[in-house]
Parts: structure tokens; sequence; C-alpha cells
């Protein structure tokens, strides 16, 4: 296997030049105007090429916006409610964007109850907003979507017909965005195959790597993820000679021969957008939802292996899909057991409460041990 060239040391200077930009000066001579602080507090590693890194890009990519330091805090589950705190007194930080609260939501939301002058962002699906304190709110972003096009590309891909998929666990959340790569697969070619491994929320790398190999020795020669850090499904996939796709962040250079596509947050615009509004004192939105539509989500760029009708399809349905013009679940569909689960005519859009109670795998799709 190849040793990558982006690594940790490499993103992490990355980082470390975008926050001096941060706090720069505008112009040579000009005096620093007073800083608005900005917390992030990453669940885990910022620099996992995963779910965490995702929005330390959006979190560098503030550096446009003139006079605001960026104060960030890793691998903080476990004392969230603590380091938020932290950034909102020390810091004096007004605005604390979390990545993912967990068990953590009650601490952070009476964080944000008592300290009203400060804003709490949290990543994930809202709750009920007339019981959350006024200076929250949520991003979600329907990765679902993303999904289902890296689906559509792995379907054309995929001359086995049997695509491998490592998951951490059948949560609604996972379900819905397994079950949408899966529809994308069989879009492309009815015939193939999705199988499933869950490996667990804790699940490590290494654990990841044995069950992405344990799906390639099974015969799958398209390897996919939907967990935190899909890294070693891609260094698996192209130390096997097989194609991959990636998730969260672009994973394409640890795959060069292998990666079609991957499905990607895009927090950019979210971060950008409602940052500058609360800096200027002006209303901004509480609640925040969206796929392809509102540029929350991406696709990683095609790999040399995608054709030219897979590019066509995956194209199209993306499009269809940023317009509105269609759903990544649109009935008739069946689960794994022959049961209709998405009556013809229907159309679940994103923020569907229907989708956030998914219990079920599509058809054609195995959990691997069952």
């Amino acid at each position: 296997m190849k040793t990558s060239t982006h690594n940790r040391r490499a993103v992490l200077r990355s980082f470390g030049a975008a926050a001096m930009l941060l706090t720069a000066p505008q112009a040579l001579g000009q005096a620093a105007a007073p800083s608005f602080g900005v917390g992030v507090l990453y669940c885990g590693d910022r620099t996992d090429f995963g779910f965490n890194q995702a929005h330390a890009e959006a979190a560098h990519a503030l550096a446009g916006l003139p006079g605001l330091r960026l104060e960030e805090r890793e691998n903080a589950a476990g004392t969230l409610a603590a380091m938020a705190e932290e950034l909102v007194g020390p810091q004096g930080c007004r605005v604390v964007i979390v990545t993912a609260a967990g068990d953590a939501l009650p601490g952070l939301l009476a964080q944000a109850d008592a300290h009203r002058d400060t804003v709490f962002l949290f990543s994930g699906a809202p709750l009920d907003r007339d019981r959350l304190p006024v200076n929250t709110g949520f991003f979600e972003g329907y990765l679902d979507e993303a999904q289902h096009i890296s689906g559509i590309v792995a379907g054309y891909a995929s001359r086995a017909k049997t695509i491998g998929l490592v998951a951490s666990h059948p949560a609604p959340d996972v379900l819905r965005c397994v079950n949408a790569f899966a529809l994308g697969a069989r879009r492309a070619d009815s015939a193939t195959a999705l199988r499933v491994a869950f490996v667990g929320e804790a699940a490590t790398p290494q654990q990841i790597a044995e069950a992405a190999r344990a799906l390639a020795e099974g015969g799958a020669d398209v390897l996919a993820a939907q967990l935190d850090g899909a890294r070693p499904v891609c260094e698996v996939a192209e130390a096997h000679g097989l194609m991959c796709c990636g998730l969260h962040t672009d994973l394409s250079a640890f795959a060069p021969q292998g990666f079609l596509t991957g499905a990607e947050w895009a927090w950019e615009r979210a971060y950008a957008e409602t940052v500058s509004l609360i800096a200027a004192g002006k209303p901004w939105q509480h609640l925040r939802q969206g796929g392809f539509d509102q540029g929350f989500v991406r696709n990683t760029a095609y790999g040399p292996a995608v054709g030219v009708e897979a590019r066509a399809h995956a194209d199209a349905a993306r499009m269809q899909l940023a317009n509105g013009n269609s759903a990544v679940f649109r009935g008739p569909i069946q689960d794994n057991t022959g049961r209709t689960v998405v009556a013809k005519g229907k159309a679940l859009r994103g923020n569907d409460a229907e989708l956030g109670r998914m219990v079920w795998l599509a058809e054609g799709v195995t959990e691997v041990g069952r």
C-alpha cells in the first residue's frame, strides 16, 4: 500500500496558515479591528479525513471575513459542555459551532441558555425550536443525496455487480444514506447487490479496514462507506486493485487508480452566511436544511475510471435533485424482505419525518453476517 503524502502534518500546516489569515490585518500598517471570536468544538480529530475535517475545512474558509478570530478545540467528546464554557468565557467567542453534540446536548443547551450573547450552532437534525434557547441554531445537510449519486456511479463501475459498504450502525440517519447509495446503484443496474458490514460507532481504523477486506474477499469490486472515517476503506480498495467511493471529504488521494467519486459535506456557505449575519447583528436563520439545492452537499470530482455514460446519468440525477424535480426516495420502493416501504407515486423529500424513522434496508441490500 502506498503511503499518502496527504498526511496529518501537511493538513495541519494548511490549517495553521489559514488560522494566521483569520487574525491578520486587512492591509499592511492597518490596525487590526476588534476580533469576533468563533469557536469550533470537534467531536474528534479535525484532520480525520472524515466528518470532523469537513467542518474544519468550512471553518477555515471563514478566513475571508475581516476581524474574525477562530478558536478550535478537537477531540472534545465527553467534555463538550466544559469546553464550550471555556470558549464563551475566557476566549470570549460570540459563536460556538458544535460538530456533533451527541449525549452532551443538554449540557450545551444549558450553556447556551446561560450565555444569551453567544450563538450556539449545531450540526445535525433539528429539535423542537419552541423548547430551545433563542440563541441556538441547527445545520442539517442531506448527505443521502450525494450518496445516491455515488451509488449511481458505483453501479456503472461494478462488473461483479456486487458492492461492499462499511457502515457504523443501523440508526435511521445511517440507513438513510446506505439505502440512498443502494437505490442509486440499482438505478444504474438493477442487478447490482449491496453487501453492508456494520462495525459499530466506536470501530477503529483497523477494524474498518478488516471489514473492507472481508467485503473485498467476498466478491465486491467496489467499496464504499457510511461512518465517520472512510479513509481505511479507500486504502483497502486501492491495495486490492478495486474501485471505491469516498465520504465526508475528498479522499481521492488515497485511491488514485480506483477512486470513482464521493459524498462530501459542503458547510462553507452555511458557515460563512450565518456567521456574517450574526457578526453584523442582523437576523439569521435558526434552522438551515438542504442538500444540493442549498449547496450543503457535493460530490467529489470523478476519478479516471468513471465512464461517459455514468457521468451523464449521475450529473442528470444531481440536477434533478438540486432543482427539486426528483427525490432519492421515490416510490415504489421495496425493502429487502419484499415489503413496500414507499408506495408508488409517493416521494419522501429531504425533511420528511419518515426518513428519521427508517428501520429497513432496501431491496438488493444484504447485511453481512445475517
